[in-house]
């Protein structure tokens, strides 16, 4: 019985609600639409290389696209282990006061200088401290360097907990990394070193009328006769036997 009652315990603590955000969740980039039939979200740590890595790349291919065909959404998720990655998260809350394009502009700036808030470089650092050093970030992009303090430096402050509260809608989306993308909400496999031209592969497929149910299929040297060679990601392939149909992001299947 009491094994039961710690069981029953434990599934009510883990299914306890999850704060609802007092806006929709993520930033949108360039004015994308919500009824855009492409939206491309991705969740980023600001201290992540990865995320540094992928992120030109998404505004790229959101400018390819245009407002009205892609939305792409920039979601924070603080990595545990990247120490000043929550405070930097803050700070795009912080930023979003000014308008959408101080978002960007934030952002933009702690990637460009991302490595100086990177251990070991904070190692010796004061929270007090990495928090006055990237309010000196926010007062070069316009941001009052004064407002960024008092509102990053309290639990007190609105910021902490919308930064919390992104964290969390992260985790109900399934996240357990950075960058991590979901293209109209499905999770997808994609590198961060994927170029303009290889994340055109993936989303024009779903814009070309019934290729994003059936894509072409290829004869190939990389499978065995009689099988097609399907793309499914790019850099990556399937071979399918006769009846299956290549699927884009799936692969091979009936």
């Amino acid at each position: 019985m009491l094994g039961i009652t710690v069981i029953l315990a434990i599934t009510v603590a883990c299914t306890a609600q999850v704060p609802i955000p007092r806006r929709p969740p993520g930033f949108s980039y360039a004015g994308g639409m919500a009824s855009a039939p492409v939206q491309l979200e991705a969740f980023l740590d600001l201290m992540c290389p990865d995320s540094k890595a992928a992120y030109p790349t998404m505004k790229q291919v959101a400018k390819e696209y245009g407002s009205s065909t892609l939305r792409f959404t920039a979601h924070l998720f603080p990595l545990p282990y990247h120490r000043t990655a929550f405070i930097a998260a803050q700070g795009v809350f912080v930023a979003a006061e000014g308008g959408s394009d101080m978002v960007w502009k934030w952002m933009d700036a702690i990637f460009e200088q991302q490595d100086d808030y990177k251990m070991p470089k904070t190692n010796d650092m004061s929270d007090t401290q990495i928090i006055n050093k990237l309010a000196m970030v926010a007062e070069s992009v316009g941001i009052s360097s004064k407002n960024f303090t008092s509102q990053v430096n309290s639990m007190e402050h609105m910021v902490y907990e919308d930064a919390r509260v992104a964290w969390k809608y992260g985790c109900i989306r399934g996240v357990a990394g950075t960058p991590w993308y979901l293209l109209n909400g499905v999770p997808v496999n994609a590198s961060p070193n994927w170029t303009v031209a290889q994340w055109k592969q993936i989303i024009d497929s779903l814009l070309h009328s019934g290729v994003s149910v059936k894509k072409a299929m290829v004869d190939s040297s990389n499978c065995p006769a009689h099988e097609k060679q399907c793309d499914y990601l790019p850099g990556k392939f399937e071979c399918c036997t006769k009846g299956e149909n290549c699927i884009p992001n799936v692969g091979c299947r009936c």
